[in-house]
């Protein structure tokens, strides 16, 4: 955790202690974020082309989700929160609406690494999510939505009001209990695994959300797309299925098997779920999401810079580090991963303590590490905002 910024950790445990597994809840809890700051990540994924893949929805309280809200989106005439809300209020002759996107964290590091340090104390209390979670901002006014009740919700949910107002029908399964959860600028409403619920925006809300899987239907589903990315890139799943006959041909005993290729991709499969590369795959998976406290994606790495010996540096972010062999190692940070060999990348890694500043040529001298192969490990931990320069260079 960074110096300057607030330690969640206590609010986190008593909230846990009060809250966390039981019933619905709506709890004061500032999380220190500005509309002002989700709004620039809001406005970064409306922007075309990237709103089809951000995730972006739309909708009025008349006419529902729109499909193609086009000029009802954010754009560069809209400078913030406030002279958006004003220009569609005035479109909408006052109809209620509500732009909601999935999530957008990775488009502002700053932003992503604030979000992440506010959960990283619940994590602590009640355990890291194995899976990634979901983030959502939304802006809206007098809107319910944007989606009717799920009708089997598998995960908890915390949701952030940064400005405005909003309720909360929530609808537990095997209970006949219904609850309404009013909150205000500040407030923290919760609710875990098994509630359908219904959003209603009131006055200038804006929302940060978080959704925690949390059945073991979404392991599957996580463990079913790895393993098809893997599939796509195997050459023994080129080509196309073709057309065969009904029923297959018998076998040499008589049996009548699977049609191929149908029956090859599932040997393929099979044989992709007990190979070590697909154990080694969710190991590194696992330490990058420990490092992102389960906020992917993450940002993407900022571009490399010039280093020397003479400048200094200091460690910004923890580094998580996992076993990968005989002499090697894969380090996390920041939700990236950098796979390092032999015993001197340990020592570098031992030295780079929170809040302590060192040369470079210091650090190659204590770690026995020459500059020439030290540099180019510091330039990939730069990259993936492990280190920052100290000497005015390598902002955030």
């Amino acid at each position: 955790m960074n110096a300057t910024e607030p330690d969640f950790s206590a609010r986190w445990k008593r909230f846990a202690e009060a809250h966390w597994g039981r019933e619905p809840a709506a709890v004061p809890f500032s999380p220190g974020l500005a509309p002002e700051q989700v709004y620039g990540v809001v406005a970064a994924s409306c922007a075309p082309p990237a709103k089809d893949a951000a995730g972006v929805r739309f909708a009025t309280a008349t006419q529902g989700r729109l499909r193609a809200p086009g000029a009802l989106l954010p754009g560069h005439h809209d400078p913030g929160p406030d002279a958006y809300r004003d220009r569609l209020n005035r479109q909408l002759s006052d109809s209620g609406w509500l732009l909601s996107v999935r999530q957008p964290l990775w488009r502002d590091f700053g932003v992503w690494a604030r979000v992440r340090e506010l959960v990283c104390g619940l994590w602590r209390a009640v355990g890291w999510p194995a899976l990634p979670v979901t983030a959502e901002l939304a802006l809206g006014e007098h809107c319910t939505g944007p989606d009717a009740p799920a009708p089997r919700p598998g995960s908890v949910t915390l949701t952030w009001v940064l400005s405005g107002a909003m309720t909360v029908r929530l609808w537990p399964e095997h209970t006949g209990t219904e609850y309404q959860l009013a909150a205000g600028t500040g407030d923290l409403l919760y609710w875990p695994a098994g509630c359908r619920h219904l959003d209603h925006y009131l006055d200038g809300c804006t929302t940060l959300r978080i959704v925690v899987p949390a059945r073991r239907a979404a392991v599957l589903t996580h463990v079913r797309g790895l393993l098809a990315d893997r599939m796509q890139e195997d050459p023994a799943y080129a080509g196309a299925p073709g057309v065969l006959p009904f029923p297959p041909p018998a076998g040499p005993d008589g049996e009548i098997g699977a049609a191929e290729p149908v029956a090859g991709a599932a040997r393929l499969f099979a044989g992709l779920a007990a190979c070590p590369q697909t154990a080694r795959d969710l190991r590194v998976a696992w330490a990058a999401r420990r490092s992102a406290a389960g906020l992917e994606p993450a940002p993407p790495p900022r571009p490399a810079v010039p280093l020397d010996p003479g400048l200094r540096i200091r460690a910004s972010a923890q580094l998580f580090r996992i076993p990968d062999g005989p002499g090697r190692a894969v380090w996390a940070a920041n939700g990236h991963t950098l796979a390092v060999e032999g015993a001197a990348p340990d020592r570098v890694r031992d030295r780079l303590l929170p809040g302590r500043a060192l040369g470079v040529r210091e650090l190659g001298r204590s770690s026995r590490m020459p500059v020439k192969t030290l540099i180019p490990l510091l330039s990939d931990l730069h990259r993936i905002r492990a280190i920052e320069l100290t000497n005015g260079d390598g902002a955030p």
